[in-house]
Order: structure tokens, then sequence, then C-alpha cells
């Protein structure tokens, strides 16, 4: 009776099982960052406020492969109209600290010259109170009933209200301004 050799003592199976790992490595942050870009649902408040608020699009932002977040654009009507009701809808692949998300959006919103001094620092102060900490999962939705009103849901709960006529278009630029630093989310979201 013979008995079998482990398949690493193989001599012509070991390059094959070393480029197979090595496949492996390199596809594996590709197919976590590739899982199906679908949207949670919007909070039952959202939904009641904008009849007919559907998903515009939806698109991913990775980081070396590794998702950071999903992202959809939330709209009623066939296009995005800042006039109309609107939200946008992200949903967290990590944990991320608030005052991270808020300094990133305060820089996001510094280069893009959205606002003065003041309103920067406006806005810093009410998204330090609407933005909290995530974990990988968690949504927040940025909803703009109006044009003069700003609320924010997390996991399904409102987070705080904002009356401010300048503070929903500067967040939705972070993502839809035509000079946004990540072009290839801008286009998924605006359907383009």
């Amino acid at each position: 009776m013979t008995t079998a050799r482990p398949l690493t003592n193989h001599p012509r199976l070991r390059p094959r099982l070393a480029s197979a790992v090595v496949a492996l490595i390199l596809i594996t942050p590709v197919a976590l960052a590739a899982q199906p870009l679908t949207a949670k649902p919007l909070p039952a408040p959202v939904q009641s406020q904008a009849p007919g608020i559907r998903p515009l699009g939806r698109g991913r932002q990775t980081v070396w492969g590794i998702r950071v977040y999903d992202a959809t654009l939330w709209v009623v009507g066939d296009r995005f109209t800042p006039v109309q009701p609107h939200a946008l809808d992200v949903e967290s692949g990590r944990s991320v600290s608030a005052d991270t998300m808020v300094n990133n959006a305060m820089d996001e919103m510094r280069r893009l010259k959205l606002g003065d001094a003041s309103q920067l620092a406006s806005w810093r102060l009410e998204m330090r109170r609407l933005i909290p900490n995530l974990n990988s999962g968690d949504q927040v939705v940025v909803f703009c009933p109006s044009e003069e009103k700003t609320l924010t849901y997390y996991n399904g709960r409102i987070q705080g209200e904002v009356d401010d006529a300048t503070l929903c278009s500067a967040i939705m630029n972070i993502w839809l301004h035509p000079a946004s630093q990540n072009q290839a989310l801008r286009k998924s979201l605006l359907a383009h």
C-alpha cells in the first residue's frame, strides 16, 4: 500500500499553489469592495415627508480596495434638483469617529470654497451636533426636505435638525459639486 504525499510535497504543484495564494491575496480586497450596492431603506419620517423619494444613484468609496462607505442619493423626480426634497444616505464600511468625518467634510468645503470663515465655523458646530461616531454597517441619512432645513438620521432615528438655508447645500456639495474630489462617486450618485 502506498501512502499519499501531501500536496505541498509535489514539486510541480508548488508554483501553482503559490500562484493561487497570491491571486487570492490580490483578489480578496476587490471582492470585499465589490459587495453588491443595495441601499438600505430610508427612515419612515423621510419617506413620509418626501412622497415618491427614490434612489437616483449609488456608489462606493474605497481606499486601497477596502470599503470606506457606500452612498446613495435619493431624489423626488427624475433627477437631482436642490429645490426638491432629497437625501444622501451614507452606510459606513468601517468604524470612524465623528471628528474625522467633520474634519474631512470641513477640509473639502474649504477646498471647494463653499463658504466664508463665519459660515464654515457655523457649519462645523452644527455638523458636530449632527454627526455621530460610526461603526461598520451604521447608516447616516442627511435629509433636505426644503432649502432651509437639514435633518440627519442615525440608524433610522432622528439625530438632529438645523434651520440654516446654507448647510444642506454645503453638505451635499461635498459629494455633488462639479469639482468634488471623487468624480467617479459623484457620477454614480448623479447617475451620469
